[in-house]
């Protein structure tokens, strides 16, 4: 994995690496583009090249490797970016992803919470995420975001669970308010899919037990070994600890929640 440093200062940034240095200049000067391209370099020796070697492993030996869930088949997502084949990723995008494709070329809306899939594909939808400042982010932060429009398709990729407990001051309580505003603005039919690491949020977890936080369906993806997967019960993967050293749910949740389309809506 990359370091928080390097990340922050340089990957975040769009376009190709002078223009990420350059950026960087204006922002903090000669010395910090000095020592960040010191630390850029040496990862790209101890950590980003053996990283991508893993990944060309993968593809060419793993490539048609896939897990069942909800009745469908999925290809295990490889990327060099944030290693997915080491952690949730790896079966969080495709499920996502999928869907998205789906709403291609209709004419709808669909918005990303969090920005993730433009990491790995061209997107087209907007993305909310209070923290990344690119073009076409939308930097607010998401329990306050008011939309003049009414969204078809709203998706989530294990960003949701880490609201109110990855920011200062934290707010465990926030997520239910989070999943609440999310409805408001979901236009009738339309539906709310997100994927969710289990214990890395015990306010989170607990809302699921309590049902303060419902989906209308949901299901449930165990950690196995290395990269796979399968598909399991709530019993099997509540209790399952997230492993913080890599850093990695071991057990997933992926809840939907549908707005039913009620007659006088047209």
């Amino acid at each position: 994995m990359i370091s928080d440093y390097v990340y922050h200062r340089i990957l975040i940034s769009r376009g190709n690496i002078i223009s990420r240095g350059r950026s960087l200049y204006k922002r903090e000067g000669l010395w910090s583009l000095i020592r960040t391209s010191f630390l850029f370099f040496k990862e790209i020796c101890l950590t980003i090249f053996p990283n991508y070697i893993q990944y060309c492993h993968h593809k060419i030996f793993n490539s048609s490797q896939n897990f069942e869930f909800d009745g469908k088949r999925y290809n295990y997502f490889f990327h060099p970016y944030c290693t997915t084949w080491r952690n949730e990723r790896t079966v969080a995008v495709p499920i996502i992803w999928e869907i998205i494709k789906g709403y291609e070329g209709q004419s709808r809306n669909v918005l990303e919470i969090g920005n993730m899939l433009s990491y790995y594909f061209k997107v087209n939808h907007d993305i909310v995420d209070k923290y990344e400042i690119m073009d076409g982010v939308i930097n607010e932060d998401i329990v306050d975001f008011r939309p003049s429009k009414k969204y078809d398709l709203i998706v989530s990729i294990l960003t949701l669970v880490e609201v109110g407990v990855s920011e200062y001051p934290k707010d465990p309580s926030k997520i239910i308010r989070t999943v609440e505003n999310l409805r408001t603005f979901l236009s009738p039919g339309g539906q709310i899919v997100v994927v969710m690491g289990l214990g890395f949020n015990p306010q989170f977890d607990k809302s699921l037990e309590n049902k303060k936080i419902q989906f209308t369906t949901q299901g449930y993806l165990k950690h196995i070994e290395g990269f796979k997967w399968k598909e399991d019960s709530w019993e099997n993967v509540k209790d399952v600890k997230y492993d913080k050293s890599i850093p990695t749910a071991r057990g997933l949740i992926i809840g939907r929640i549908e707005r039913t389309k009620e007659k006088n809506d047209g």
